[in-house]
């Protein structure tokens, strides 16, 4: 009569044990992630803004930082017509771009989305004038108000600048 024997059970090793509870912790994030996606994947939206000649308000400097404000309209994806106003601080000792940050509140018929764009640039064109300069930079939302309450998201904006003001167009992802 042949006895049969249980498998030797393998001992369990520091590492395989930390991996364990890696993988459970892991496993419980992404449950998480998954519920909470989930519940707002109706509201996870493509975001596309556009400013067309927005006019000077104010420019104040000080040496080669200057403090501008623009204000128009445009358009947004998920609020229709809007008005904009663009608040930049632009250091003007930048060769060949000049770095920026700025602002953007758009305000709408249900609310109001407020980006801000925490690197950008400002490039002069190939022209012997330098315009019209090309603006590129990321942006953030930082609130939001009405239908917009708790707005998260985030893209990259360009557009051009000139004489007859900025036109910029953002673009990214949002939810709401």
């Amino acid at each position: 009569m042949r006895i049969q024997r249980r498998p030797k059970q393998q001992k369990e090793t520091k590492p395989m044990k930390i991996l364990q509870k890696i993988f459970v912790g892991l496993i419980a994030g992404f449950g998480a992630l998954l519920a909470t996606t989930t519940a707002h994947a109706q509201n996870l939206v493509a975001f596309d803004a556009t400013a067309h000649q927005a006019t000077l308000v104010s420019i104040v400097c000080n040496g080669d930082v200057c403090d501008i404000v623009f204000e128009g309209t445009g358009t947004v994806n998920i609020m229709g017509p809007v008005t904009v106003t663009i608040h930049v601080v632009e250091d003007y000792s930048g060769y060949p771009c000049d770095p920026y940050t700025a602002e953007t509140t758009f305000v709408g018929a249900s609310g109001s989305i407020t980006i801000s764009d925490t690197a950008g640039w400002v490039c002069p064109s190939a022209t012997p004038n330098g315009f019209p300069g090309t603006i590129q930079g990321v942006w953030n939302i930082t609130g939001g108000t009405g239908q917009f309450s708790g707005i998260i998201g985030s893209g990259s904006d360009q557009g051009t600048i000139a004489g007859n003001g900025p036109n910029v167009q953002w673009s990214g992802i949002v939810v709401y």
